[in-house]
């Protein structure tokens, strides 16, 4: 009868220790798990940002394009504005703001104050330009106007 009272006892101890070892690798799994669920969500502002600047800057074509289109079309001279303080661009088309753009926190914008598409010819007589730093990706990425007509040479230059 002693050897099967110790093997009752020992199966016992046995049930005992698998039971706990099951907690831990329940636990364990479960920390795993929120561990992978975790890392994406962190990525996911950082792709946020980048995407909202890239989107800024096909926006900046898009409505340069369209400031100047409007300038030949209406035969009226248009404007971008630009505020350096409020970090700001308005495309402004027979003295109405036609499209604003704020610019992302994540760059930092400068340029001359107004750039002006003359009637008829959609020309510029500026030589201005507008830079964008974005330090997140070490890029400065230029529009540059060329001088006596509307075109413009976008450049992405590294910082």
């Amino acid at each position: 009868m002693n050897t099967i009272s110790t093997l009752v006892v020992k199966n016992n101890n046995a049930k005992d220790f698998t039971q706990g070892f099951t907690l831990l690798e329940s636990l364990l799994a479960l920390s795993v798990c929120s561990l992978f669920l975790l890392l994406p969500t962190l990525a996911i502002n950082e792709w946020q940002q980048v995407l909202q600047v890239e989107q800024f800057f096909n926006s900046v074509e898009k409505n340069i394009l369209f400031t100047q289109q409007m300038a030949v079309v209406q035969s009226v001279d248009t404007k971008i504005l630009f505020s350096e303080e409020k970090q700001l661009i308005e495309f402004v088309t027979q003295e109405e703001k036609n499209g604003q753009l704020e610019i992302p926190e994540a760059i930092m914008g400068r340029g001359p104050g107004k750039v002006t598409f003359k009637k008829i010819t959609g020309n510029n007589g500026v030589l201005g330009k507008y830079e964008f730093d974005w330090p997140e990706k070490r890029q400065r990425v230029v529009f540059q106007f060329q001088l006596g007509s509307g075109k413009y040479v976008k450049k992405i230059l590294s910082l």
